[in-house]
């Protein structure tokens, strides 16, 4: 695929906890972001969350250094959603500031969005703000989760939520299911950027997610006249079908293929 593209022209928004912004590998690629949560541009990482997921979509590709993320020529646009809270230093969102941090990255030229947090498909005020960044020629990427179930949400239209698999191209055992899953990607064992100028392996379908959006990332780079409908209904069609023949619960569509 990177013969082809390797995302040239697109910005990914990464609505997330915030970026490490002197990384060497994501600085070169850094587009101008907002903090949603506080309401100010200080886009500092409060968890590191945000910069791997960063990492795997879009570190810098041919510079010698660390890892390549997928769309490595992208554009990162760092909107940060979360906060840490004090009690068990986890990274959470809120609906309301997921929604607000999508519109923004719609009415900033991002043409793909990507949120690792779980729970999103089954929001209203998501969903709508999902379906306006569709309406101005964008596609958002969300998490399935990590909970090893099927978690009982609804199909939904408006983003496309990302399972994970793992180097055997199996369903990680960790990796939610249902009828919302449109896609697999890998998501376990991801090497990508960490805060502090350091790099990780990590798993997660936080990490798939990102592999995902890099894809599409990837297609519009190829093909920049084709429409969001276009990339959507490409991007499924031509993922490899793992599990029961056509679309399943486990890996939606199947697992992505960027050539």
């Amino acid at each position: 695929a990177w013969d082809l593209a390797q995302g040239s022209g697109v910005t990914i928004a990464i609505l997330d906890s915030g970026i490490d912004a002197a990384h060497p590998d994501l600085a070169p690629n850094l587009a101008g972001g907002y903090n949603v949560y506080d309401g100010n541009t200080n886009l500092a990482d409060v968890c590191g969350h945000g910069t791997s997921v960063a990492g795997a979509a879009a570190a810098v590709h041919n510079n010698a250094i660390g890892v390549a993320g997928i769309a490595g020529r992208a554009r990162i646009m760092p909107v940060r959603v979360a906060y840490k809270k004090a009690t068990d230093g986890g990274c959470y969102a809120a609906y309301s500031t997921v929604a607000s941090g999508l519109i923004y990255a719609a009415d900033h030229g991002a043409r793909v969005a990507n949120v690792s947090y779980g729970g999103v498909t089954g929001s209203s005020s998501v969903t709508s703000a999902a379906n306006y960044m569709k309406s101005k020629g964008g596609l958002v990427f969300v998490s399935s989760g990590n909970t090893g179930s099927d978690q009982g949400y609804a199909p939904n239209s408006a983003m496309i939520v990302v399972g994970a698999t793992d180097s055997s191209d199996k369903r990680a055992s960790w990796s939610s299911y249902g009828s919302f899953v449109t896609l697999a990607a890998p998501g376990s064992g991801i090497w990508t950027t960490r805060m502090g100028n350091g790099y990780a392996a990590v798993n997660g379908t936080s990490y798939a997610s990102p592999v995902a959006a890099g894809v599409a990332a990837l297609m519009m780079a190829a093909a920049p006249t084709l429409d969001n409908g276009r990339i959507e209904s490409l991007l499924t069609s031509t993922a490899v079908d793992l599990g029961t023949l056509g679309r399943d619960n486990y890996f939606g569509h199947g697992r992505v293929d960027a050539a």
